[in-house]
């Protein structure tokens, strides 16, 4: 049961709003540990931010309208069969992609299927332009329950929205049967769009991602960004992957100069990064292991299995909620994921991004103490 508080902020809040959270709480940004974004706690790639001061003097122009170089970059960076630059749409964030994908529908009449608990963003879409949101709710364990998922389809379905890795469970779902709903859909005239901003955390990404897929299935439209992984969320980039033809449609909806001189550049610098990619699969693998297993011998608390950079923990005390851990915590100068404004979540879960050994077990005490309180 969502509580009226939760339900309030369910449109409101993100995680990552440290801005806020110093105003609220007067703590300076250095000195917040922030665990509620799920962005890479290494920070941005050196060359990334290297990149931003070689080409900070292209601010004084507009941006390139057609950026064909860099789409091409991009096409080899997904580096799978037959995607070209033609298959490549940019976004300012992949937020941008997730709101201009439904701005190919009609203005009203038009229902969204969303499998939850998900990102809050995939319901506003569709609302923004008139549509309505179909929610199917996961089991407990967060699986893909693709039989209900069909049934949710019907003649007034546009769009199933889905996320690979799962938000806010981590969970990553096999291409198999991602592909079965994408078959499912186009035999019906339904885009499937798949958000993939949590791929690259996983180490399956040329192996589990749907983009290989865009020019079999039209109806297929996979999403990034470079905010998760590459740690650059300030930067506001994200591109699409698709068949030629729904490109073309996506283009007729977008908006010009969405994406700022320097992204694209920087962006690049970052894919270019190999010893930073390297470096972050690895030791956040470590820590996430490592997290996982010291907050799970808090015998009040239950984590799921992650493939990503945070966690999703289940309170199994009904004393404590996760709206009290939260503002317990942020007294402390930690920010933590209260996952109440989750659909299909209620206040015993709460999320936690993977950050140093030692940031993570400063979080594991202060949540210790308060569970056993």
């Amino acid at each position: 049961m969502i509580n009226s508080e939760c339900r309030e902020r369910r449109f409101v809040s993100h995680g990552g709003d440290i801005w806020g959270f110093a105003r609220k709480y007067n703590v300076p940004l250095e000195e917040i540990l922030d665990f509620s974004g799920p962005i890479n706690h290494l920070g941005p790639s050196p060359k990334a931010l290297e990149s931003v001061k070689e080409n900070a003097k292209l601010i004084k122009f507009y941006p390139d309208p057609n950026p064909v170089e860099l789409h091409k970059s991009i096409a080899d960076y997904v580096n799978q069969p037959s995607v070209t630059a033609d298959n490549i749409i940019l976004g300012n964030g992949s937020i941008e992609l997730i709101y201009m994908i439904t701005e190919i529908f009609s203005k009203a009449g038009f229902n969204a299927v969303v499998p939850v608990p998900s990102f809050s963003e995939y319901e506003k879409a569709a609302l923004r332009i008139g549509g309505k949101t179909i929610y199917v709710q996961l089991p407990p364990d967060f699986s893909m329950e693709n039989e209900k998922i069909k049934k949710a389809i019907t003649s007034d379905t546009k769009i199933v929205s889905i996320c690979n890795p799962h938000s806010p469970s981590g969970r990553l779902y096999f291409k198999d049967e991602m592909l079965d709903l994408v078959e499912y859909c186009q035999k019906k005239n339904v885009i499937f769009s798949i958000d993939e901003n949590y791929i690259e955390f996983t180490g399956k990404e040329q192996t589990e991602t749907m983009a290989r897929y865009v020019n079999k299935y039209e109806n297929l439209f996979v999403i990034r960004s470079v905010t998760k992984f590459y740690g650059m969320p300030g930067i506001r980039f994200g591109y699409g992957i698709a068949a030629k033809n729904l490109i073309n449609n996506l283009l007729d909806v977008r908006q010009p100069w969405s994406i700022n001189s320097l992204a694209g550049f920087v962006t690049l610098a970052a894919f270019s990064d190999k010893e930073f990619i390297k470096n972050t699969k690895h030791i956040i693998t470590q820590e996430r292991i490592n997290f996982s297993k010291q907050l799970n011998e808090i015998p009040e608390l239950h984590v799921f299995p992650s493939d990503t950079n945070f966690l999703l923990v289940k309170i199994t005390n009904n004393k404590i909620t996760s709206t009290k851990i939260k503002e317990e915590l942020a007294k402390m100068g930690m920010l933590i994921r209260d996952c109440c404004t989750f659909v299909g979540l209620d206040n015993t879960y709460f999320r936690v991004t993977v950050r140093s050994d030692k940031d993570n077990q400063k979080l594991v005490n202060a949540v210790k103490k308060l569970i056993t309180a």
